[in-house]
């Protein structure tokens, strides 16, 4: 079984029990910060501001309520914030960061509820943290608190920025059937308010969303959630309309070909969705699918194009992160678990790439992480040019985490 360290639950992967043939991803993997008592257990991908800095979060810090920090070319680590509780707590997803190097991102917990709503660890918020104009001090600016009611709560994942400045995302609960909500919020007279696109009832449409969300060209946002009571997740899509935004439920999952989609999706140049499921498939360990539009515009096709297969099947266990795409049409992404790593006989994880092969068939290669690489990989590669770079949310050789780089 493999138990992963998240604040809020305890999530569970099956074993496997089928073999899998797969090929070894040839690459050249440097470990590049190595966390140890400071900021560790780095639980979040990587941005890079324009000068090549590069920004994460992890769950450590000061008070062990988690923090963000740098990684610079030119000084090294810094440590920019650790969180107290009333300015948030567990920081989760992915940071944003815009032109002026302003980052944006979402505590699970923490918030003007820390202390009073939500079991009194607080309710979660999305916050800004701003570059020194004098000094060396790094100022976070609480934008929204949530509350516990039809706003939502506990956010898990990142925002996303449109081009107006606008942020958009989900928060796990909440909502008007404590299922979580997709939201926006809008700058606007010294304060930013917050508008509710949509409230999950956790029937056939979903509960409890824990991935981000993306545009498409049209506008339209798309995203997943982790369970519903008739299904066990979906992929839907938020169309925007002068009134409102129109909910439509492009598949939902039965288990066979997935179930519990903890990433949210990307898009290719085509229109085709791309993401992961952390557990069903063959083996309940988890998949890696495609999800292509009819040509009407109405009905959608899932494709899996990878059955993860965990230890007993030489392979990795339980994707939790957004798939990363490339030019030719490569899918590149990370396994928590499996692997041929030995991590209290769960594996450490892995990084993986899914290559078309023709007549709709994919070949994995893959690459298994161990304790001395960083193990566990829980969070998004990021891609810049021909360089994959990433975290592992433990070991090291200072025992709490890594950031690592890795060339194909």
């Amino acid at each position: 079984m493999f138990f992963r360290r998240v604040p809020n639950r305890m999530l569970i992967l099956g074993a496997a029990v089928l073999l899998l043939a797969t090929t070894a991803w040839s690459a050249s993997y440097k470990v590049l910060y190595s966390f140890s008592g400071r900021l560790d257990f780095p639980n979040s991908g990587l941005v890079f501001d324009a000068v090549g800095n590069a920004y994460g979060m992890s769950f450590g810090g000061q008070a062990d309520l988690g923090g963000i920090y740098q990684l610079s070319p030119a000084t090294g680590f810094s440590a920019l914030h650790d969180f107290r509780g009333l300015d948030g707590s567990f920081p989760g997803g992915k940071l944003v960061v815009d032109s002026s190097g302003n980052l944006y991102g979402t505590t699970e917990f923490g918030g003007a509820t820390y202390g009073q709503g939500c079991d009194l660890d607080g309710c979660g918020e999305v916050f800004s943290l701003s570059p020194p104009t004098h000094g060396e001090t790094w100022t976070l600016t609480v934008l929204y608190s949530f509350l516990d009611g039809d706003d939502g709560s506990n956010p898990t994942t990142g925002v996303t920025a449109d081009a107006a400045g606008n942020l958009y995302g989900t928060t796990t609960l909440g909502g008007e059937h404590n299922c979580g909500v997709v939201f926006e919020l809008s700058p606007g007279n010294g304060q930013w308010v917050e508008n509710v696109l949509y409230s999950f009832w956790g029937t056939n449409d979903g509960c409890e969303p824990w991935s981000d969300v993306v545009f498409d060209s049209a506008g339209n946002l798309y995203g997943t959630a982790g369970r519903g009571a008739d299904n066990q997740g979906t992929v839907w899509r938020l169309s925007p309309s002068r009134a409102n935004w129109t909910f439509t439920v492009l598949h939902a999952f039965q288990g066979t070909d997935g179930a519990e989609p903890f990433a949210g999706v990307v898009l290719d140049s085509f229109g085709n969705l791309y993401g992961t499921t952390l557990r069903g498939g063959q083996s309940d360990d988890g998949t890696a699918f495609e999800l292509s539009p009819g040509g009407d515009g109405g009905s959608w096709t899932l494709t899996k194009i990878h059955d993860f297969l965990g230890l007993a099947g030489g392979d990795g266990s339980g994707p939790m992160a957004d798939l990363v795409l490339n030019s030719k049409g490569n899918v590149y992404g990370t396994t928590a678990a499996g692997g041929a790593g030995d991590c209290l006989g769960q594996g450490c994880g892995t990084l993986f790439e899914l290559v078309p092969s023709g007549n709709g068939q994919w070949t994995e290669r893959r690459f298994d992480l161990s304790p001395r690489m960083g193990t566990f990989p829980d969070a998004p590669l990021l891609r810049r040019g021909n360089q994959f770079y990433g975290t592992a949310s433990e070991s090291g050789s200072g025992g709490g985490g890594v950031v690592f780089r890795v060339t194909p």
